[in-house]
Order: structure tokens, then sequence, then C-alpha cells
């Protein structure tokens, strides 16, 4: 390994380490009640959203991955397919970013602002996914898959009625959303 090698190594964590909480921070913002509602899924617990989020992630990305392989017009399907599963499990990660930020500056015992909430969960996250072989193959995949799985839950529980029964996690709208009054 060169040097040329160690600082393209440096490089690439270096703009991961900007653009990963950037992209997290933007999701949450444009998709604020998608991750609100799933951080509150998250809430409850993370087993049964990972068993969603890897269904999904086999239902969809198994014939994707066929339909890359065989060329033609299936290619291109294929490659629609995998970036549809790929925005829904970003907005899943940001939603998982979502929930570690509420819980880290919930240690601080006062009330933070959902940006605040937004800016460290996406940071804590992009430090544990930095990290050379857990962070790639253990952290990203899994908070992909369960977030997928949170996004995928709320959303059919809100399609089909149910409301979810798990507890609310207490974070204020967006304050980017909110109407101003003079």
């Amino acid at each position: 390994m060169g040097i040329g090698d160690s600082i393209l190594m440096v490089a690439c964590l270096a703009g991961l380490m900007l653009a990963l909480p950037a992209l997290l921070i933007f999701l949450n913002i444009a998709f604020v009640g998608v991750s609100e509602r799933a951080a509150s899924r998250l809430s409850k617990g993370g087993f049964t959203p990972f068993l969603v989020g890897l269904g999904i992630t086999a239902l969809i990305g198994i014939p994707a991955s066929v339909g890359v392989a065989a060329g033609s017009v299936l290619q291109f399907c294929g490659g629609v397919a995998w970036l549809f599963l790929l925005l829904v499990g970003f907005i899943g990660m940001a939603s998982v970013s979502r929930l570690i930020g509420y819980r880290v500056t919930e240690l601080n015992e006062r009330e933070e602002s959902p940006l605040i909430q937004a800016l460290a969960g996406a940071f804590v996250l992009s430090f544990g996914i930095a990290f050379p072989v857990i962070g790639w193959v253990i952290v990203l995949p899994f908070c992909l898959i369960i977030g997928l799985g949170a996004i995928v839950m709320t959303t059919f529980n809100r399609i089909f009625g149910k409301d979810s029964h798990a507890p609310k996690v207490h974070m204020p709208r967006n304050p980017f959303m909110e109407e101003v009054h003079p």
C-alpha cells in the first residue's frame, strides 16, 4: 500500500464523514412525517423492523439483481428497483439517526431542537459507519435494513388504519417547516 492509496482512503473517509450527515439531515427535513413515525416505531424495538426490512430487501433485491444481470429492459427496471430500495432505506436510516440523536441529546437533560437532534444522530451514526470493517459490514447494512423495515411497517399501519401503539418519541416538529407568526 503506497502513499497514494493511503491518501485516497483518508479522502474517501473524510468525504463520507461530511456527505452522509448532510444527506441524513436533508432526509430528516424533507420527509419529516415519515421520519417521525419511523423513529417512533423504532423506539418500541428493532427486531420486528429488522425482519420486515430483511424480507423486503430479499423480495425486491433478488429480482432486481436478476433483472440487472439479464440486461436489456430488465436491467433498467432492476436498476430503478434498487434505487427505490436504497432511497427508502436511506430515509429509514435518517429515522434511525433521528432516534439516536434524540437519545444522545436526552442525556443532556434539556429540550433540544429537532435540528440539533438530527445533527447529533447523523454524526454519531456516521462515526459508527466510518469504522473500517465493523461499520461497513455490520452497522451500515443493519441501519439500512432496520430503517427500511420501520418505514414499511409505519406505512402499512397507516394505509390499513392501524395505529402504531409504539410510545411516541417526543420530537418537536421541524423548525424549518413551522409557520412564523408576526
